[in-house]
C-alpha cells in the first residue's frame, strides 16, 4: 500500500472513530434516560465525511451488535467510501449500512476502539474537529 493510501486510510479511521465516540455518548444517554428496548435512539452517521450530521434511528441492541466489532461502523445508506479499498459492506438495511474497515484503516479503527481497554479513545482531534454532540430533543450542534 502506498504511503498516500495508508495516510488516507488512517485519516478515514480516525474521522469515523470520532463519530463512533459521539454515538457511545448517545447510547449512554439513552440508558440513563431508561429508553425501552423497543424504542429507537438517534445515532449519528459514522461515515468518513467530517461534516456529516445525518441520523440513523436504531434500537440500542442493534447499535450494540455493530459496536461489538471494533472495525464496524454505522452509516446512512449511500455514505460508503467511494474507494472500497478501505472498507467493505457488511450489511445494508432500510436506510443504513454497516461497513467494516479493512487494511490499515481496520487496524487503526481497532486501535481506537474504546471498549477494548475500557478507556475513552474517542478520536478527538480528527482533522482538528471535536466529535459532534447531540442532546435528546436538541438539534445537532458542534461540540
Amino acid at each position: 500500500m502506498a504511503a498516500d493510501d495508508e495516510g488516507r486510510a488512517l485519516k478515514l479511521a480516525i474521522n469515523q472513530s470520532a463519530f463512533r465516540a459521539s454515538n457511545e455518548r448517545l447510547r449512554r444517554a439513552a440508558a440513563s434516560h431508561r429508553f425501552e428496548a423497543r424504542q429507537r435512539v438517534p445515532f449519528v452517521c459514522e461515515c468518513a465525511d467530517p461534516h456529516c450530521r445525518e441520523i440513523v434511528m436504531l434500537r440500542v441492541e442493534e447499535y450494540e451488535h455493530i459496536r461489538a466489532h471494533p472495525t464496524w461502523f454505522l452509516l446512512v445508506a449511500g455514505h460508503e467510501d467511494d474507494e472500497p479499498i478501505h472498507e467493505r459492506i457488511v450489511d445494508a438495511e432500510s436506510g443504513y449500512a454497516v461497513v467494516e474497515k479493512i487494511g490499515a484503516a481496520g487496524r487503526e479503527a481497532a486501535r481506537l476502539h474504546s471498549r477494548r481497554s475500557g478507556t475513552a479513545q474517542d478520536g478527538a482531534g480528527a482533522e482538528g474537529l471535536e466529535p459532534p454532540t447531540y442532546g435528546f430533543g436538541d438539534e445537532p450542534r458542534s461540540a
